[in-house]
């Protein structure tokens, strides 16, 4: 054989030799082939060096590793039992647990409650992984009044909060955003809203949708809820001939494919996913980024349907998104 091709196959040998010595090293912990290989493709060669130096920073990565596994592989290879890594990284993997059940952050004294269960240390080595946590920025601490009233007495208790880091600067980032989008000026406001109504209405709206109609045309954010039935798309529809008749450009957007495509029939205008609308992929779940850059959306009024079903990092990069002086409609049911 050539040189170059004795030379590839050394260096695809020398490369599954590194693999099979991690898939080995990581099945005494109990992690399967397919999770090694992951592994290796996000840390490389110098995989088992660092996993030994801290094996927690498999949480950090993403990995589809029970935190158990992880914890047991740290605790036998000698890290101590109140370390500040093991409880940083129990800490993140509560709050982590916490935003699959859709909290962006945890009351603190249930955070420490929960966690000192998690690793058997005390409460005081919780609150120590805390501050250590803030100092380095991966969490957010914040303090909240709550009125509460007891033998009818009120008082107002400060609670304090917890969140990851990128969670928080996720919720901020739409806070503001929003308030933008409210506080800046109504130019797309029409001013003879009730003979536009009437014009382009297929049918005479109900009081409560000429209500939400009107809101539409007084505020730049708004809310319209509803069950089945209740005359979600008429408003829609009307919305969208209201703005047409001033020459205005509003686009349609759902979260998922499928309510695109029904928002499209029922309106007989093109809906896209809010990750085609942005040109945007498939969002890490276990990672978002929410520095993610989005594309600006050319429009005067954005409508939303489906909205519960947009989580807060879809909310945020649409928000993004979107210029000031936007009108922004969120649809949605109820509950």
């Amino acid at each position: 054989i050539t040189y170059e091709k004795a030379e590839s196959i050394c260096e695809d040998f020398n490369e599954k030799w590194n693999l099979w010595e991690i898939v080995g090293f990581l099945q005494n912990f109990g992690i399967g082939v397919e999770s090694a290989q992951t592994i290796y493709k996000k840390l490389g060669e110098n995989t088992i060096d660092e996993i030994k130096k801290n094996p927690y920073i498999l949480e950090e990565i993403g990995v589809k590793v029970d935190f158990s596994q992880i914890d047991k592989m740290a605790l036998s290879i000698g890290f101590e039992k109140n370390s500040l890594k093991r409880i940083g990284s129990g800490i993140i993997h509560a709050l982590k647990l916490a935003s699959y059940n859709g909290h962006s952050c945890v009351l603190q004294s249930n955070l420490i409650n929960f966690v000192t269960g998690l690793l058997g240390v005390s409460q005081e080595d919780v609150q120590n992984g805390i501050k250590d946590l803030a100092s380095k920025e991966k969490i957010n601490i914040e303090n909240r009044e709550n009125v509460i009233t007891l033998e009818g007495k009120t008082e107002i208790q400060i609670q304090t909060w917890i969140f990851l880091n990128i969670f928080y600067k996720a919720e901020l980032n739409i806070a503001r955003k929003i308030k933008s989008l409210q506080e800046a000026n109504n130019i797309k406001k029409i001013k003879n809203i009730d003979n536009i109504i009437k014009e382009v209405s297929d049918i005479t709206p109900s009081d409560k949708q000429k209500q939400a109609l009107k809101m539409c045309n007084d505020n730049n954010v708004v809310i319209i809820t509803g069950g089945p039935g209740t005359g979600k798309t008429t408003i829609i529809k009307t919305i969208i001939n209201m703005y047409k008749r001033i020459g205005k450009k509003t686009v349609l957007c759902a979260p998922t494919g499928r309510a695109a495509k029904r928002m499209t029939e029922a309106t007989g205008e093109e809906a896209k996913t809010l990750h085609r609308l942005l040109e945007i992929g498939k969002i890490n779940d276990d990672n978002p980024n929410p520095d993610l850059n989005v594309s600006p959306i050319d429009a005067d009024i954005v409508i939303i349907d489906e909205m519960s079903m947009v989580d807060l990092f879809l909310m945020s990069y649409l928000l993004n998104g979107l210029f000031k002086g936007t009108k922004l409609v969120m649809v949605g049911d109820v509950d």
